[in-house]
């Protein structure tokens, strides 16, 4: 049986971290950001926004914050994806709505309904040939990055959208086996044999296509330098006291 056209761009998908200067017309900008909202959304709430970055200093700002990455420079869109429960909260007072959020279902709720969006907007970005990558470092700075882009209480940025035409057409990178991630009724551990299996292929694969550092040999090693104990435990505590500042921990 045959991969459906659009199928195909799912399963094509790759992070571009290189891109022409050519810009994108904002009508396109805009149908990817309508594609987000077509996403699945519990109870129909829409807990997210986007916030579009198209001002040079604040740039300059978020770059002095999470650090200067050259595919950012490149990508000639920026789009902040938010979880915000801010303007749900507020049409409940509205309409005389009687909730009481817990902390924990708060947040859950609102990355939900962004993840999902923010999924939904890569895939149209595809759709019209253009490429993107998913900036994460947001979440080491998320109490500078919202009082930047002047963000109320409940309203949270989770990660940032690149988009910009592709001057790369990089390999697509290794992913688990089927049978690894898809269970049946009941989870299933991969064996021994079977990680280690996957881990030497996977990374021989990253190692031809150039995908560390130069300094870097494996991805175990590439991983370890990612999540150092002390470093992680840091961010940790970081991230819980910027949560409980922005509303969403108590």
């Amino acid at each position: 049986m045959s991969v459906p056209k659009n199928l195909e761009i799912i399963l094509n998908r790759r992070s571009i971290r290189n891109f022409k200067s050519t810009p994108v017309p904002r009508k396109i900008i805009n149908k990817i950001v309508e594609a987000g909202q077509r996403a699945p959304t519990a109870c129909g709430m829409q807990e997210y926004s986007f916030i579009l970055i198209t001002d040079k200093k604040m740039r300059e700002q978020i770059f002095k914050i999470i650090g200067r990455q050259e595919c950012m420079e490149q990508a000639t869109v920026w789009i902040m994806i938010c979880a915000d429960l801010a303007r749900q909260l507020e049409l409940f007072r509205i309409l005389g709505v009687k909730t009481e959020y817990g902390k924990v279902s708060k947040l859950l709720s609102c990355i939900i309904d962004a993840a999902l969006a923010a999924e939904n907007m890569a895939i149209a970005v595809e759709a019209y040939g253009l490429g993107s990558v998913f900036i994460g470092s947001v979440w080491e700075e998320m109490k500078r990055v919202s009082e930047i882009l002047e963000l109320p209480n409940d309203v949270i940025p989770i990660v940032l959208l690149c988009i910009g035409f592709p001057n790369e057409a990089p390999p697509k990178r290794p992913r688990w086996p089927l049978n690894a991630v898809l269970h049946e009724n009941t989870y299933r551990m991969p064996t021994r044999k079977e990680m280690k299996k996957y881990y030497a292929e996977a990374n021989q694969k990253l190692l031809e296509m150039k995908y560390f550092d130069e300094n870097v040999h494996s991805w175990a090693e590439h991983w370890q330098i990612k999540f150092q104990p002390e470093e992680m435990k840091e961010w940790e505590e970081k991230l819980r006291n910027d949560l409980r500042e922005l509303g969403f921990l108590p």
